[in-house]
């Protein structure tokens, strides 16, 4: 499930994200094994252990949380049975180490550092004595301790994620006995969580260009009649018309979040061009595409250029431009041709003759 999970997640880690992954809230659970060491004889075997959380990010280097954790172990003496078992509340600080380091990207595998006061809850324990037939019951409860570990979480997609996470609990007993009076507890836990409380992340709208059309320029002046004179002469040739200014044309078609399909409201756009073209034969066309660096990483971002740039030039060629008169480029992120992060999900299309 482990390298099942690492395959999933890191090719989850070039996808681009419609939604703010911080702040959010999230339930696991988990079962693993741990190991008392307490320092007295009969010593307790490895025991399974299973948890259950309720905690909140409020960043994306903290969150907490509330881990309910339990289990049982059972130890069998030359003189008897000793059977004892544990329910402990833990209110867990988390520090994710990876956004720590890498801020403002989507990390895959997230590091994430655990550190805690646990409680005992209550812990029963029960001695049967084998020869004598007795049966001796005892329990401890609200004994404090403190708790360090690691957990190693895998985003496997929007909602669910999941989890390997080690550590140690360090617990002081309250009884005070000389032979039993701390105790140390490592364990080795995995689970799953559920995430939920994500804020849709706001997608502005992008701006539609329409394409206006020069105002046609005013015919020359005609020019004056020549003065008739007794000698006849020829009449003075008309004035050059002015050179009329080279065309041109130039539209942002936009794109949505790591997509490179055109969307419906672009469409108009890609017929201005498609007109241009016809009433310009002699026009020539660069098509370049971009990719917004907020999101996704620059090998992604280059290739989500190139299908928009290509996406572009197929739909124009559709329309009856000749392949021969369009040129492609791809920037990827390297080039930002706007502010706002959004906008720069773009193509821009430039024509002249």
């Amino acid at each position: 499930m482990t390298l099942l999970a690492m395959m999933v997640a890191l090719t989850a880690s070039a996808q681009e994200r419609d939604y703010h992954l911080y702040p959010y809230g999230f339930v696991g659970i988990q079962g693993g094994l741990m190991k008392n060491y307490s320092g007295t004889v009969p010593e307790r075997k490895i025991a399974p252990e299973a948890a259950l959380s309720l905690g909140y990010f409020f960043t994306q280097e903290v969150g907490t949380r509330l881990t309910g954790a339990g289990t049982m172990w059972k130890v069998d003496t030359p003189d008897g049975e000793y059977d004892s078992k544990m329910l402990d509340l833990s209110l867990d600080l988390l520090l994710n180490f990876s956004n720590i380091l890498f801020p403002n990207r989507h990390n895959a595998v997230n590091v994430i550092g655990v550190f805690g006061m646990p409680w005992q809850i209550i812990t029963p324990h029960t001695y049967i004595d084998t020869y004598g037939g007795t049966q001796v019951q005892d329990y401890d409860k609200w004994n404090r301790g403190w708790k360090g570990g690691g957990m190693l979480e895998f985003d496997i997609a929007k909602h669910w994620g999941l989890n390997i996470e080690a550590g140690s609990i360090y617990m002081n007993n309250r009884q005070h006995s000389a032979a039993n009076k701390n105790r140390w507890w490592p364990y080795a836990m995995a689970g799953l969580s559920y995430k939920f409380g994500f804020k849709k992340k706001h997608v502005a709208e992008p701006v539609v260009e329409e394409y206006v059309a020069p105002e046609p320029e005013p015919a020359p002046a005609p020019a004056p009649k020549p003065v008739v004179v007794e000698k006849k002469e020829e009449p003075a040739p008309a004035p050059a018309p002015a050179p009329k200014a080279p065309a041109k044309i130039e539209k942002n078609i936009f794109f949505a979040l790591n997509k490179a399909d055109l969307q419906s409201a672009e469409k108009v756009k890609i017929n201005d061009i498609v007109e241009f073209a016809k009433a310009n034969p002699e026009a020539k066309f660069t098509v370049t595409g971009y990719a917004d660096k907020g999101t996704g990483n620059a090998t992604v971002n280059k290739r989500v250029a190139e299908r928009r740039a290509q996406t572009v030039k197929t739909q124009l060629v559709y329309g009856g431009v000749e392949a021969t008169r369009i040129t492609t480029d791809a920037k990827g992120d390297t080039v930002q041709p706007f502010a706002n992060n959004d906008e720069n999900r773009v193509v821009i299309v430039v024509g002249k003759e």
